[in-house]
């Protein structure tokens, strides 16, 4: 803290002189925080954060979640939205439905990201997906793990073969959510994110966190926040392909990140940062929508940022709910995928 305003002090590296930005937290140009590595914040900084609505993620060096502050949630509805929700999960016809719409949904999300790459290869990988996502199984657990497999088979033909990135979980097992591989580090980094993010939102509207309808509900697993996930972690997919890709100086080198003694990898904090940067810069990004609030388009639709796509979800659960919205929460998010637009990367 200085004068009101929040300093934020870049010291990575102990060699070199700690890059310093001050800023009143309004005026902030950034969204969140995310703390990564050794270092501190003063109680004075969070507090001010979060009254501005600042998210603060604190990761490990293997970029898997510690802790995520956000605000104190201010809202006259919300005991309304969190009792409708341990209604809806008491009654397991509406667990049910809820948990297809999700695995249906992020199905969809997986099939267009493929499709936007225009890359041949891939063409029959998409058309398994299609195949699951018009005969979807009872058992969505199996379903959802299938789909999956055929997914991330796809997208590591996306990836160059000198990453040596062939599965989403690597058969190396050395450490519970450790990656063996820089695209596997990346994506912990990135679904971290996606996250803290989704779990800002789920307290702003008072649902809670740990009663999810889709993914089993256990001690320090907060459910919700990864039902919520599933739609929009192609999002972070996507960044890593772009990452991946790159040609400028946002490519990554092999001087980026190196192998510990238990074979896990650790990103160099250039690479972390440019990374995140890329990330937002999805987050970001704009597509058509049929978004409820603001002025819309004759076709209905308006373009919004792809974050708050995924507020706006949010927010149709806790309609669903308490039978304020009678359709499913994933509605708008299909419309989305039906009216997508392709992007150019």
């Amino acid at each position: 803290m200085n004068n009101s305003k929040i300093l934020l002090k870049d010291n990575h590296d102990p060699f070199s002189e700690p890059e310093i930005e001050e800023w009143y937290p309004n005026r902030m140009p950034y969204s969140k925080i995310v703390l990564s590595g050794n270092g501190y914040v003063s109680t004075e900084a969070l507090t001010m954060l979060t009254e501005h609505n600042r998210n603060i993620i604190l990761l490990d060096t293997q970029g898997n979640p510690q802790c995520v502050m956000s605000g104190v949630m201010s809202s006259l509805t919300a005991t309304k939205y969190r009792m409708g929700q341990y209604d809806t999960f008491r009654i397991p016809e509406k667990r049910d439905y809820l948990s297809r719409q999700i695995v249906k949904a992020k199905i969809e999300s997986q099939i267009q990201f493929l499709k936007s790459t225009e890359n041949p290869t891939i063409i029959p990988s998409i058309e398994k997906l299609e195949k699951h996502l018009n005969n979807l199984e009872d058992d969505v657990l199996h379903s959802e793990a299938v789909t999956s497999r055929i997914y991330f088979g796809a997208f590591s033909k996306l990836i160059d073969e000198r990453f040596k990135f062939s599965a989403r979980n690597s058969p190396i097992t050395v450490k519970k959510y450790g990656a063996t591989d820089v695209i596997n580090a990346l994506l912990n980094y990135g679904y971290s994110v996606l996250a803290g993010e989704i779990s800002k939102f789920i307290h702003g509207v008072g649902l809670d966190p740990y009663y999810g309808f889709y993914h089993k509900n256990h001690t320090s697993f907060k459910s919700l926040v990864y039902d919520m996930m599933e739609p929009f972690r192609w999002l972070v997919e996507c960044a890593v392909w772009k990452i991946s890709i790159a040609k400028s100086r946002h490519r990554i080198s092999k001087k980026q990140y190196s192998r510990a003694k238990n074979g896990t990898v650790v990103l160099e904090y250039g690479l972390v940062k440019s990374f995140l940067e890329l990330l937002e810069r999805q987050f970001s990004q704009e597509k058509k929508y049929d978004y409820r609030h603001g002025k819309k388009t004759k076709s209905g639709l308006k373009s919004v940022q792809e974050i708050t796509i995924v507020k706006s979800t949010i927010q149709n659960l806790t309609e669903f709910c308490i039978e304020k919205r009678i359709i499913g929460i994933y509605q708008c998010k299909n419309i989305c995928i039906r009216k997508y637009r392709k992007s150019r990367f």
